[in-house]
């Protein structure tokens, strides 16, 4: 069975965007929770229904159907009949109840996601201007500013800083996760947190910054002329 399929959250409470699903399961419920019932991924949200939608692994890949739900699923934003299972495909995009939750599908590790598809980026005249915010979060490239939360900002300010230079992945979470240092100097961030991270930026600053992947030692980011 697949075991490197992940399901990231955009939008969907209780969790924080960019949280992360690892699908180990055969059959795993989206849902609701209700009186004596539990689904797999329990969302806190009045238009869910409790059993609103199932992803399974059969034959070698993941579908997902809707469960007779009251608002939709949809993928891509093609609404979903019910019972009918629908094969997923990297990046798709997975909309339950017209957006009041949102799910990305990734059918392979998002580090080498990163590395297999890089983010191209393009600036005008050749211009390399790069203006930080630290209390607005936001970055300026070439008068085009972009937003981001504090872990997104403070790893860009470091990979930007570091421009055209290697960045480990231990400095990375160092210096994004200050808080989480131990006495002996070594943090517990996982490579999924890391990788949910770099995920984020990458999808804000399509078109922008081009990410450079050293497998599994770090990045090295770049302004394209």
């Amino acid at each position: 069975m697949d075991t490197s399929s992940f399901l990231m959250v955009e939008r969907g409470v209780p969790f924080a965007e960019g949280n992360m699903f690892s699908l180990k399961q055969s059959l795993l419920i989206l849902g609701r929770r209700g009186s004596g019932w539990e689904p797999d991924i329990s969302f806190q949200n009045v238009f869910i229904s409790r059993r609103h939608a199932a992803i399974y692994y059969k034959n070698g890949s993941y579908f997902i159907k809707d469960l007779e739900s009251k608002h939709g699923t949809f993928l891509n934003d093609t609404q979903l009949l019910p019972n009918k299972g629908i094969m997923l495909k990297h990046n798709d995009r997975i909309s339950l109840a017209s957006g009041q939750i949102i799910l990305s599908f990734m059918s392979q590790n998002i580090d080498e996601t990163l590395e297999l598809a890089p983010i191209k980026i393009h600036e005008e005249n050749g211009s390399q201007d790069l203006r930080f915010n630290a209390i607005k979060q936001e970055i300026t490239v070439q008068n085009e500013t972009y937003s981001f939360s504090e872990k997104e900002y403070k790893c860009l300010e470091l990979l930007l800083q570091k421009k055209d230079q290697f960045v480990s992945k231990e400095e990375l979470k160092k210096w994004v996760w200050s808080e989480r240092i131990h006495i002996e100097g070594s943090s517990d961030v996982s490579p999924e947190e890391l990788n949910a991270l770099m995920y984020r930026i990458r999808k804000k600053t399509s078109g922008v910054l081009m990410i450079e992947n050293i497998r599994g030692k770090g990045y090295i980011v770049s302004v394209n002329m």
